[in-house]
């Protein structure tokens, strides 16, 4: 019993300390090179949606804005930033003498949901900021790409990818971008096997019990059935509360999810069967037992209060 508690202690603990230490993701960042002062842009990953195959990045010019900007807070120039691995290239343009703020961009990811909690993502986009020429043609400025901050329940892995260079007036500039590699946390894993532990054991305890009551072991109890109910309807809304919502027909759906319900159903019909077995018959000697226990008591209750009496 001692060491069941401390068990569960432990698991509890691991859980949290898992919880507390993942999600965050570590700084990294790369330069275009060239001459100059580069353009900072700060990659925060956002949010990650796996059942959508998308992933939120909030894209942040700064803190240093680089030659292009002589007060920090605007552009003096028109500067348009290419996003890729969008629905589709996307550009987002900071105006002449305008404060630059963050912008918020979806990538689309390539990975499988129903792999659930063993799922991975992975997704490249390159991003490059643009000045206008006098022919109207984008051009290239010194950057920096640079990737922080934490998707709780993720891990964020961000890999640079250096793209082929290309001449400007700052110099050979190098088109940059980031590949993203994205795993579930060892907490939300940890999470989702413990939650998946307790829906298993629900029908091992009916199956006992139902059991046990078959072989003869244990009086029908009818109000075991409404138990049996309650574990039976209580397992979809614990399989809808599994961290990350992998859609119907997952992995773990077949592996046990419907295993589970197959067990508390066999569970239920075993049940109904012994209760079916006993008949009138057995409801007759339940009774009769049940009769002959309240008459001992009674008898038992008479004769000490005759020994009071008597003495």
């Amino acid at each position: 019993m001692v060491g069941g508690i401390l068990a569960l202690v432990l698991l509890y603990v691991v859980v949290v300390l898992l919880y507390a230490s993942g999600g965050r993701i570590e700084r990294a960042s790369v330069a275009s090179g060239g001459s100059g002062q580069p353009l900072v842009l700060t990659l925060t990953p956002a949010d990650v949606d796996g059942a959508a195959s998308h992933l939120t990045l909030r894209i942040t010019p700064g803190p240093d804005l680089g030659s292009y900007s002589s007060d920090q807070f605007s552009m003096d120039e028109t500067v348009h930033v290419l996003v890729t691995g969008t629905d589709g290239s996307r550009t987002i343009t900071y105006g002449a003498d305008e404060v630059v703020g963050a912008e918020t961009v979806t990538l689309t990811l390539d990975g499988f949901i129903e792999q659930w909690p063993f799922d991975r993502y992975t997704t490249d986009t390159m991003i490059v900021p643009l000045r206008e020429a006098a022919d109207g043609e984008g051009v290239p400025i010194p950057y920096e790409l640079a990737v922080d901050g934490r998707v709780p329940g993720w891990n964020v892995t961000a890999q640079a990818v250096e793209l082929p260079a290309m001449a400007t007036e700052d110099g050979l500039i190098t088109t940059l971008g980031v590949q993203f590699t994205i795993t579930r946390a060892a907490s939300t894993i940890a999470f989702g096997v413990v939650l998946l532990t307790l829906m298993v054991i629900a029908p091992v305890l009916v199956l006992t019990a139902a059991i046990t009551v078959y072989r003869g072991r244990r009086k029908i109890e009818a109000t075991m059935l409404g138990w049996f109910g309650a574990m039976l309807f209580a397992t979809i809304p614990l399989r809808n509360f599994l961290p990350g919502s992998p859609p119907i027909g997952s992995w773990v759906d077949y592996l046990i999810v419907l295993w589970v319900i197959a067990a508390l159903i066999a569970g239920l019909v075993i049940f109904i069967l012994a209760w079916l077995r006993s008949g009138p018959a057995g409801v007759a000697a339940a009774e009769s037992a049940s009769g002959a226990h309240v008459q001992g008591d009674r008898s038992d209750a008479d004769a000490g209060s005759d020994g009071g009496a008597d003495s």
